[in-house]
């Protein structure tokens, strides 16, 4: 909306962008921020809301115009575009500069994910059950699960027969259709769910892809700052510690997808309490074998084990995110 827009100041803007780009995009760029930078990226992402689809095209525009004319910019706006060019190859870069000057962001960031799952049924239901297909095959199992559930049951089950017989999907083809669901989106006008951006998430999100040093100093300073808000971004955030919560149900399932090499480094470093978490629901025989493994390794790189970690945590949220296990203190379930 133009009077949201017009109220945003140039570092809100910023962080709007970031969070628009792929978090894997948006931490290379914040590695080369302060923390205090980091930290107003991070205040701003968690407070704004009411931003539509239309808002993030524009604010995008505006940033392309200031670029393409090469006038000032804004030390934060300009900043980013900077740290964009330093630290991604020119391939990445370009494709980040393509994302930001298409029309069509709901494509680009996969805006669909974030978009209300009633506002898509209620489009959807009208549609034919192999372009309903077609969409649910791009999102997320959880996603298109919540989608189907608001849909008639005779129209549900021919949505998934015809996702069971689905075969590939012409790029061409995706493209025009999200454009299409964009628009009518965007159509819906007030009277619809605004697209609303999930600022506390993405901004665990990132924090858990940072490195270790950088997150805990920017929580402390938030707990010191708002506390509220540090303790929200705490809640939406799964660090390897966490495993403590997991029950053994879930640890099973972990183990089973965990790259084993993988998890012995994760494990190398771990606390005591942890790696018997996961021992415990092993055979004797196949823990025996990892400890004997883990102490054949040799001393290992901190920055190593922090790696092995994260991608242990990697598997656990997209188990997570399957509905193979709870990540949030309940029952794991298959």
């Amino acid at each position: 909306m133009p009077e949201v827009r017009s109220k945003l100041t140039k570092a809100q803007k910023a962080a709007i962008l970031l969070m628009a780009m792929p978090p894997q995009v948006a931490v290379e760029i914040m590695k080369e921020l302060s923390d205090d930078e980091i930290q107003e990226i991070i205040m701003h992402a968690t407070r704004l809301e009411g931003i539509t689809l239309k808002d993030i095209e524009e604010i995008a525009k505006e940033f392309i115009e200031e670029y393409k004319a090469t006038t000032f910019l804004s030390p934060d706006m300009d900043k980013l575009l900077e740290f964009a060019r330093k630290v991604l190859p020119p391939d990445k870069f370009a494709k980040i500069y393509e994302f930001l000057s298409s029309s069509n962001l709901i494509k680009s960031f996969q805006e669909l994910e974030k978009v209300d799952s009633k506002v898509l049924a209620s489009i959807l239901r009208n549609e034919h059950p192999q372009t309903i297909a077609v969409v649910l095959s791009q999102l997320s199992p959880a996603k298109s699960a919540e989608i189907l559930k608001q849909l008639p049951d005779s129209l549900s089950v021919e949505v998934v027969k015809r996702l069971a017989t689905l075969e590939n999907i012409s790029p061409e083809f995706f493209g025009e259709l999200i454009e299409v669901l964009a628009e009518e989106i965007r159509s819906m006008g007030v009277s619809g769910i605004m697209q609303k951006m999930e600022g506390i998430s993405l901004a665990a999100e990132l924090l858990n892809i940072l490195d270790k040093d950088t997150t805990n100093k920017i929580l402390s300073k938030l707990d010191e700052e708002d506390p509220y808000l540090s303790e929200k971004i705490k809640e939406k955030m799964f660090t390897f510690e966490d495993i403590r919560k997991l029950d053994n149900r879930a640890i099973v399932e972990i183990l089973k997808a965990v790259d084993k090499s993988t998890l012995i480094i994760a494990l190398k470093g771990a606390p005591e309490d942890i790696r018997e978490k996961f021992f415990s629901n092993m055979s004797k025989k196949a823990a025996d074998i990892m400890r004997e493994d883990m102490e054949a390794l040799g001393p290992v790189r901190a920055s190593e084990v922090e790696k092995a970690q994260k991608q242990v945590v990697k598997v656990i949220k997209s188990l997570a995110e399957q509905g193979v296990i709870d990540i949030s203190g309940g029952e794991a379930y298959v």
